[in-house]
């Protein structure tokens, strides 16, 4: 039976066979595998594999074809690792590992297509047993070739080392289950946006939302972003999840501006903003859901501006330009968080929760919270103080000159429904 991330095998079937293409590799979950490979015509069993395993992997390496035959010798149960998966792996890893990667297993191929050439050729004498020297070559070449086949997939190691491979076959089983339950809840439409609201804290009304991606995994539960984002973003599917979460964000604020002209914050990865799709999907999402550019608030962090500053201008004078409002996320956290204020267009500083949360226990993140208020001020910037919790936090912000709050204190995010019933109502959870 196959899942799509397992496949379970019955005793004596075979999985591949040698000279095949290949398209997955796979860790073995349960049971046993043995691998064997053609020598002098007859199939001859070199190794088998247990739980935790990995095998297969070579012909998609190197995109060749397969050096071995792999029988299921019981029941097993196989983890599958994709070829898209291992190619974008080797495409992330450091070039000089890519680099000696393909030198093995190039010298592997070669000494086993020489070794083969030999074997041919033997054979044209194996019959004349009075040459023993060339039986002795032929005796020599089958121990070699066996050997050589078990090199590959039993690697003599010493127990410590043996602890950091066993580790590290695990980490991969975990990684790739998590990698395709994420490719699945994109596909299955397990994902859900909540909405959190935004006040205005003058007058103590909302004034906008911010979208917060949640997962309702059937296997893992309620998952929160900071257990799969990340994920997302070092496999790439952010991409497609962050459009996702555009698409979504804009069609809400569509409905929730029937009630109230509140705007809508998105959040956007490093990975979405060095996409070459991000702009038109952005542009896309807000056309198809009938909304104006200005009511959307797109919010960055301060990496972002870090790790490529040139492109980063180019692309939000290119949203400022088309209407939209940009605020920084987590203002600072960063190493340069001032050093850009006067490059970029940003209209909105959001200052970090950690801030706000220990403003009444510690001075200076009072007087760094009072300073950003300012210094917004002057900039003629907008503040936004996040992860209020605490009744008097709300009240110092305010008198700091805080334009809008947004914490516990108010409302947790809440899905599409309960947002909507808040908008209707005029009211929020928490006075």
């Amino acid at each position: 039976m196959d899942t799509g991330l397992t496949r379970t095998i019955t005793a004596g079937t075979l999985i591949f066979q040698q000279g095949a293409p290949g398209d997955c590799a796979y860790i073995i979950q349960n049971g046993e595998v043995e691998l064997s490979m053609l020598i002098n015509g007859t199939p001859s069993v070199f190794a088998t594999l247990e739980k935790g395993e990995l095998f297969g992997e070579m012909a998609l390496i190197d995109n060749d074809f397969r050096s071995a035959t792999a029988i299921a010798k019981t029941d097993v149960e196989l983890l599958i690792i994709s070829r898209d998966y291992i190619a974008q792996k080797i495409e992330l890893s450091n070039p000089t590992v890519r680099m000696l990667l393909q030198v093995v297993l190039e010298r592997y191929r070669d000494i086993y297509a020489r070794l083969h050439d030999v074997s041919e050729s033997l054979k044209e004498h194996e019959s004349d047993s009075s040459n023993s020297t060339i039986s002795s070559f032929f005796s020599q070449y089958l121990k070699l070739s066996s050997k050589l086949a078990t090199a590959i997939t039993h690697r003599q190691v010493s127990s410590h080392a043996a602890d950091y491979i066993n580790k590290d076959l695990e980490s991969t089983s975990d990684s790739i289950t998590k990698e395709n339950n994420l490719k699945n809840a994109l596909d299955n439409n397990e994902f859900e946006l909540y909405y959190q609201p935004i006040v205005n804290m003058p007058q103590g009304t909302i004034a906008g939302c911010e979208a917060l991606i949640r997962w309702n995994s059937p296997t893992l539960g309620f998952t929160p972003p900071d257990q799969f984002i990340s994920l997302a973003e070092k496999t790439g599917l952010i991409i497609p999840l962050g459009k996702w979460i555009t698409e979504q964000a804009c069609f809400a604020a569509h409905e929730f501006r029937k009630h109230q002209n509140i705007y809508m914050s998105i959040n956007l990865s490093a990975v979405q903003f060095e996409s070459e799709s991000f702009m038109a999907d952005i542009e896309n999402a807000v056309k198809n859901a009938d909304i104006d550019n200005d009511c959307i608030k797109l919010e960055i962090t301060e990496s972002i501006l870090m790790t490529n500053p040139e492109l980063a201008e180019i692309s939000l004078n290119k949203l400022k330009a088309a209407g939209f409002s940009i605020a920084i996320d987590d203002f600072g956290t960063g190493y340069s968080s001032f050093s850009y204020l006067h490059r970029f267009p940003i209209d909105t500083l959001k200052i970090d929760q950690s801030f706000v949360n220990a403003m009444f226990s510690n001075e200076r993140s009072m007087e760094i919270v009072r300073t950003i208020s300012l210094l917004a001020k002057n900039l003629n910037m907008k503040v936004i103080a996040e992860g209020i919790e605490e009744k008097n936090e709300s009240v110092q912000l305010d008198e700091f000159g805080c334009d809008y709050g947004q914490g516990y204190v108010y409302s947790r995010p809440v899905p599409f429904g309960e947002f909507l019933g808040l908008l209707k109502h005029n009211s929020l959870p928490v006075a």
